[in-house]
């Protein structure tokens, strides 16, 4: 048990570390300061990376006296218990290939910000964000722990054979009189949509969607397309943007969301905006059956050809259901085509492309170039639309025009 000792005049309490603990090269989730007899100074901001320059210049400046603050005891002590494994992992460059696939693959990641200790979360969580992967051992009980979890530089997850539990947390939160915040009761409704997307996804890959499935992804897509039309000012809300990497359930509820905002913007009626709705949710369901790896931008040809190949297998997923609208089934093939004929997998142009996969392939491309920047969500949106602003050949130009307009005034 380490000491904690008052160091300033403010009774602030800290605790003594030591840096030969920390490993290099590894993003530091608490801030680390300073002692030199009379005042604290911070050496290192909380997210910085203590990098061997970091370390070295540290040296050269023969520092001593380490400390953190008391409050971020929690996150030091995650650190310390994962500093093992950080280590293996930058020296074992296999840790990527398969560890964090196994984690990915076994948890389903929540926005932390909705949960309230109003109802304690009992649920096991996890992090899902270097250097935190796995459970994280403390429940969310009070607000401490809470505050704690908030800290964490993390996305946080339940395990995915926990996730009926979650919704049902979801509906607690809903119903209860304690909580009157709307923009917790939207990002709610937000979280609601998305199991559903899971669930939905899983079903169609392993051939077995249930009408009651179907139906409850209609439902709450009804339910948001409300949401949206009564309060667009609060719409972009909805947006989920801190998860760091490609999670195919978020990506597919911020593409629908995406779209269906379009959609209301260019004062479509709520027919077409559910059936868009829909349509954007499943419009990369051939994803889940290639592999995971494959990546568009992929510099081998068989790698870019295996991720290209999720159109047809989508179609193809979708086909068998009589209950999914035809249209969905041909988003799914044409969501990649562009207005040059670019696109793929046919190299359509123009009219022949539905208005619905020209819809769709913007919010699309905006989402994808999401994950690829880790700055603010207001600076990765003006770095992305201005990059498809560039790519304007590849796009309708009146759709294009409005996309660009409202995304940029949405209220993040």
């Amino acid at each position: 048990m380490v000491k904690i000792y008052a160091i300033d005049s403010d009774k602030e309490r800290y605790i003594p570390i030591s840096l030969d603990t920390l490993v290099t090269g590894t993003q530091i989730p608490f801030e680390i300061y300073t002692y030199d007899g009379t005042i604290y100074k911070s050496l290192l901001d909380k997210g910085a990376t203590y990098s061997y320059f970091a370390k070295v210049m540290i040296e050269k400046q023969a520092l001593s006296n380490f400390y953190i603050r008391q409050r971020n005891a929690l996150s030091f002590n995650e650190y310390m218990q994962n500093a093992g494994k950080l280590k293996s992992m930058l020296l074992d460059p296999s840790f990527f290939e398969f560890k964090y696939k196994e984690f990915k693959e076994k948890w389903f990641i929540i926005d932390k910000k909705i949960i309230n200790t109003a109802i304690p979360f009992k649920l096991a969580i996890g992090g899902l964000r270097f250097p935190i992967f796995g459970e994280i051992p403390f429940t969310v009980d009070n607000e401490i722990s809470y505050k704690n979890m908030l800290e964490l530089n993390s996305d946080i997850a339940v395990r995915k054979r926990d996730i009926d539990a979650y919704y049902n947390y979801l509906d607690k939160l809903l119903d209860t009189q304690e909580i009157d915040d709307p923009l917790i009761k939207l990002r709610v409704r937000r979280e609601k949509l998305k199991v559903w997307c899971y669930k939905i996804y899983e079903e169609i890959s392993n051939h077995s969607l249930s009408q009651d499935t179907l139906l409850k992804l209609y439902k709450h897509i009804n339910l948001l397309i409300g949401l949206i039309r009564s309060n667009f000012d609060m719409a972009g809300k909805l947006l989920f943007f801190e998860p760091s990497d490609v999670y195919l359930y978020i990506h597919s509820t911020n593409v629908s969301l995406m779209s269906m905002m379009h959609g209301h913007v260019i004062n479509k009626d709520d027919n077409y905006l559910l059936t868009l709705g829909i349509s954007a949710i499943l419009h990369d369901v051939g994803r889940m059956v290639i592999d995971d790896d494959a990546r568009e931008d992929s510099y081998d040809k068989i790698n870019r050809n295996i991720y290209k190949s999720h159109v047809l297998k989508g179609k193809e997923l979708l086909e068998p259901y009589n209950d999914i609208p035809p249209i969905a089934k041909t988003v799914a093939l044409t969501h990649h085509e562009r207005e040059d004929g670019s696109g793929y997998p046919y190299g359509l142009t123009g009219d022949k492309i539905h208005p619905f996969a020209k819809i769709i392939a913007l919010s699309d491309t905006f989402e994808n170039k999401r994950v690829s920047y880790y700055d603010h969500p207001t600076i990765k949106r003006t770095q992305i639309l201005k990059e498809m602003t560039q790519d304007l050949q590849l796009y309708d130009a009146i759709m294009l025009k409005d996309f660009l307009k409202f995304v940029a005034n949405l209220s993040l």
